[in-house]
This record gives C-alpha cells, sequence and structure tokens, in this order.
C-alpha cells in the first residue's frame, strides 16, 4: 500500500495509508480523496457472484465490497461510490430484488444470489422508471440517479402505484446533491404508468 502524504511534506513518513472508518471495510482497504481503493486485483480466493443474468467467477476477499468487485473487478461503472458508509445511496443494486447498499456489503453476503445494477436493468434503456427519466428529464449532473432509478425500480416491483409518501420512503436514502427530487417523485409515478400500459 502506498502513503496518501506528499512527498516533501512535514509529515510525509513511509508507512500505512490512512484507513477507513467504517468497521465493514476490510483493513486493506484504504481511503483516498472521494473513493477507496485497494492494491493489488482483488487478491482471495474466487468468488461467484450472479451478476444481471451472468455468472462470474472473481478474485476477491470475502469481506471486499460488492462496490469495487462491480466497478474493479467486473467494469460494471454504471454503480457509483458516493459516501462508502451506506449514507447517500448511489452504489444502490438490487439483491434478490431488494434494494441494497453495494459500498457495505461484503461479497461473501451476497455470493449466490441475484444482483442487478443498472446495467441490468434493462440492456437498451426500455425499463419503464429509465423511459420515465428519460421523459421527465431528471437527470441534472446524474451521479445519484443509477441509485435513485435501482431505488424506484425496486419499490415498483412491491408497490405498483406508489402514493408520495411511499416514494418518498422508499427513495429516502438516496440523496440528489442537485435537488431533483420533484422530478424524481414525478417520473416515479409516471413509471407506474408505464408498467400498466
Amino acid at each position: 500500500m502506498r502513503s496518501l502524504r506528499q512527498p516533501g511534506h512535514p509529515e510525509s513518513k513511509p508507512g500505512p495509508s490512512p484507513r477507513p472508518t467504517h468497521p465493514g471495510l476490510h483493513t486493506a482497504w484504504v481511503g483516498r480523496g472521494v473513493g477507496f481503493f485497494h492494491s493489488g486485483s482483488g487478491g482471495g480466493a474466487a468468488v461467484k457472484l450472479h451478476v444481471n443474468g451472468t455468472e462470474h467467477e472473481v478474485a476477491a476477499t470475502p469481506d471486499m465490497p460488492l462496490l469495487w468487485a462491480l466497478r474493479d473487478l467486473m467494469g460494471l461503472t454504471g454503480t457509483k461510490f458516493g459516501c462508502g458508509i451506506a449514507q447517500c445511496g448511489a452504489c444502490t443494486v438490487h439483491v434478490d430484488g431488494s434494494p441494497r447498499r453495494a459500498c457495505v456489503t461484503p461479497v461473501e453476503a451476497v455470493a449466490g444470489k441475484k444482483i442487478t445494477t443498472i446495467e441490468g436493468l434493462s440492456k437498451d434503456g426500455s425499463h419503464p422508471v429509465q423511459r420515465a427519466w428519460a421523459e421527465l428529464d431528471v437527470v441534472q449532473c446524474g451521479y445519484c440517479q443509477s441509485g435513485q432509478i435501482m431505488s424506484a425500480a425496486a419499490l415498483l416491483a412491491k408497490v405498483p402505484a406508489p402514493s408520495d409518501t411511499d416514494i418518498d420512503q422508499a427513495l429516502s436514502g438516496n440523496i440528489c446533491r442537485c435537488g431533483t427530487y420533484p422530478r424524481i417523485r414525478a417520473a416515479v409515478h409516471r413509471a407506474a404508468e408505464l408498467t400498466k400500459t
């Protein structure tokens, strides 16, 4: 592992990098600005993950966050890193149909389960939630939107005609820094209409 201190900085000494404070992250993961990185290509035993209808075998430690297995080992970069502590929702995926925060979900916890990422929702953007998002021009910067869409799709799978309260509760863990919440709510209602047709 490399130090995050800059060469020439008075406190620059060889040694281990700072560690993330979340207890669910393995000590091999080190904080770096807005994200986390790891040394090597995963290291560890082969773990079988069923992602977007395909079984993948990845070399990962059992406690590697699912987010990094998806992004770094499988190249599925639609799932975003936002906070690393399951508070923003940018990393939302479905595990057996339920929304889950991939940043704090170890790969060992989802081995053998069906994982769906934004890439697996539909190959051509034809899922009703994706269509509604495009129709109502929900996206501003777009960074949080894959997580918003995944949470909305999970809600509609369980509650086909959600109320505003249902939507607010289901998406309360998804933060949009651009404040597109009114458009998000409208798009969920529109997706419910599109699902009926």
